[in-house]
C-alpha cells in the first residue's frame, strides 16, 4: 500500500553533529543534495532524433541552506580549506500511518558562498550559504542506507539502498571485485 512520507521538520549542524552547532532556532531552508547523472548529447547524422544518454558518473553534489539573519558562528566556515560535515536531521511523517520517521544526511564538503541577502526594514535580513567539493555523502531514512557517496572510491564509492551501482565498472577498470 503506497504512503506519502512529508518531512515536517528540520534541523541543520554545521561543523559537527553536537547540540552546540544546532541551528534549529534559525534554519528556514535546507535543501538535501540532489543525484543527477552526467548525460551526453548525440543527434545521429541519419537519425529521425537525437538521444541523451548517462554517461554513468555523478554531477557534482550541492547543497544549500538558508538560516534568520546574520550568523556569526556560522559564516566563518566559508573559504575553509578544509572540509567539515554538514548533518541535515529531519522529521518524516508517514501521512498515512502517522509515523514519525528519521531522516539523516550527513556530507562532507567545503562552504564555496555566504549571501548575506538585502535588508528590508519589514523584512529583516536571512542568510543564504552553499556548500560544495563535497567528497562524502550518506542520507539514511530510519537507518537504511539510501544513498552512499565517497567521491576517493571511484566508481565502488556509489551505493543506492546498499547496493554498489558500478560494482561493474570498478571491476572492468581494475579496482572492483
Amino acid at each position: 500500500m503506497s504512503t506519502i512520507y512529508n518531512l515536517d521538520t528540520a534541523n541543520l549542524f554545521v561543523g559537527d553533529d553536537n547540540p552546540d552547532e544546532s541551528q534549529f532556532l534559525v534554519l528556514k531552508s535546507v535543501k538535501v543534495p540532489s543525484l543527477e547523472e552526467n548525460t551526453k548529447d548525440f543527434q545521429p547524422g541519419g537519425g529521425v532524433a537525437g538521444i541523451s544518454y548517462g554517461m554513468r558518473s555523478i554531477m557534482p553534489l550541492v547543497t544549500t541552506f538558508t538560516l534568520e539573519g546574520i550568523n556569526p558562528k556560522v559564516m566563518p566556515y566559508f573559504m575553509r580549506t578544509r572540509r567539515v560535515p554538514y548533518t541535515i536531521r529531519g522529521n518524516l511523517t508517514d501521512v498515512r500511518t502517522q509515523a514519525d520517521i528519521p531522516l539523516v544526511a550527513v556530507l562532507h564538503g567545503r562552504m564555496i558562498k555566504v549571501d548575506v541577502g538585502e535588508f528590508a526594514k519589514q523584512n529583516g535580513v536571512e542568510s543564504m550559504y552553499e556548500i560544495r567539493e563535497v567528497v562524502k555523502y550518506e542520507l539514511r531514512i530510519d537507518g537504511t542506507e539510501k544513498v552512499y557517496f565517497d567521491f576517493f572510491a571511484g566508481p565502488g564509492g556509489v551505493r543506492i539502498d546498499g547496493e554498489t551501482v558500478f560494482n561493474d565498472v570498478a571491476r572492468n577498470i581494475g579496482i572492483g571485485v
